[in-house]
C-alpha cells in the first residue's frame, strides 16, 4: 500500500476503519480470522492454534488443484496465530510449529497438490517460522529429540526440511547424536524408510562438515 493511501485511510478515523473491518468480517471469514487474531491475547492465540490444528487433523473437505489457495491461506493463518501467540517464547513457538508439521499427512491427503504449493507451506514458511524459535530454544537436546521423533517418518517429503536446516539451530554434537539415532534405525527400524533415514544422515553429515570448515 502506498504511503498516500495509508495517510488517506488514517484520515478517515479509527471508528470508520473499525466499522469497515467488522462489516467485512461478517461476510469474509479470512477477515474475521485476522480480526480475531488482532484482538486475542497471546494465550488466546495459542488456544486458537490448538483448536485449528485439531480441526485440521479431522478435516474431510477436499481441495482440488484450483482450490488449494484457500487451503494455503488457512495454513498460513495458523502460522500467523503461532507467531502472535508465542513471539516471545521460543520453547512454545518451536513446539507449536512441530505440531503444525504433524498435520502434513491429513492436509496433503485432502488436496491435489500437484503444483507443490501446499507442501511449500511446510518446507518453507513453517520451516522459517521454526527457525525464528529453534536457535533460541534453551534445551537443544530436548528439541533434537522432538525433531527426531517427528522426522523419523516423512511419507510426504516435507518434514526433512527440519533436518536440512539443522546447522542453523543445533550444535555439531547434537547433530552427531541425531546421525547415530538414524543409523540405529537403519539397522533396527525395518526396510520401509531406509532411503529416508539415509537421506537424513547424509544431510546432517554434510552440515557438520560445513560447520567444521567455517568454524
Amino acid at each position: 500500500m502506498s504511503d498516500d493511501k495509508k495517510q488517506r485511510l488514517m484520515a478517515l478515523g479509527e471508528e470508520v476503519l473499525a466499522d469497515t473491518l467488522l462489516e467485512l468480517g461478517e461476510t469474509h471469514p479470512e477477515v474475521f480470522d485476522v480480526i480475531s487474531r488482532m484482538l486475542s491475547t497471546a494465550e488466546g492465540n495459542v488456544e486458537r492454534v490448538r483448536a485449528k490444528l485439531s480441526e485440521l487433523k479431522h478435516s474431510t473437505e477436499y481441495f482440488a488443484w484450483d482450490e488449494t489457495s484457500a487451503l494455503i491461506y488457512r495454513l498460513g493463518g495458523i502460522l500467523d496465530d503461532i507467531y502472535a501467540g508465542s513471539a516471545e517464547d521460543p520453547c512454545l513457538g518451536a513446539e507449536l510449529v512441530l505440531d503444525f508439521f504433524e498435520t502434513d499427512e491429513v492436509v496433503l491427503e485432502i488436496c491435489d497438490d500437484s503444483g507443490g504449493t501446499v507442501g511449500d507451506v511446510y518446507t518453507y514458511e513453517a520451516r522459517d517460522l521454526f527457525l525464528s524459535y529453534a536457535p533460541h530454544h534453551p534445551e537443544k537436546k530436548d528439541l533434537a529429540d522432538r525433531v527426531f521423533a517427528l522426522t523419523r517418518t516423512d511419507d510426504y517429503g516435507v518434514r526433512i526440511a527440519l533436518i536440512d536446516c539443522a546447522e542453523d539451530y543445533l550444535s555439531p554434537a547434537d547433530m552427531k547424536r541425531l546421525i547415530n539415532r538414524f543409523r540405529e534405525l537403519l539397522h533396527t527400524g525395518g526396510k520401509n524408510c531406509q532411503r529416508h533415514w539415509q537421506r537424513c544422515i547424509d544431510s546432517l553429515e554434510e552440515q557438520r562438515e560445513h560447520l567444521s570448515k567455517t568454524a
